[in-house]
């Protein structure tokens, strides 16, 4: 005799199930349990609801974010590189220009934290 089940999914459709072994915090497995619990429903059938349920990130709007954090980075250094120029007697001459660059740098890393947050 087979284990396994059918269950509906969203859609309406009958499929059968199979096992999916996956390593959790066991404070999230206790929690799926309690909320599973509370519906009588079977963990798999709660997280198969969970799953079909929820919102997803977009992979676009995840590589964007990764791009914009990677010129955070470089700006960052940048940055660093502005300062150890500030405190050198050599670029003593130079320090308006320098003061300007660090503030458009400052200026973009706020831009770029808006459009994070907006995406």
């Amino acid at each position: 005799m087979s284990s396994k089940k059918n269950i509906e999914t969203k859609s309406g459709n009958r499929e059968r199930t199979a096992a999916f072994n996956i390593y959790l915090p066991k404070s999230i497995i206790a929690d799926i349990k309690v909320r599973a619990d509370a519906l009588n429903w079977y963990y798999g059938k709660y997280v198969a609801y969970v799953y079909e349920n929820v919102s997803h990130p977009d992979p676009s709007k995840m590589t964007a974010i990764d791009e914009l954090k990677q010129i955070n980075h470089d700006q960052a250094r940048l940055g660093n590189l502005l300062n150890l120029a500030l405190t050198d007697p050599d670029f003593k001459s130079k320090t308006e220009q320098l003061e300007q660059l660090y503030s458009e740098i400052r200026d973009t890393q706020k831009t770029i934290k808006a459009k994070v947050l907006a995406l």
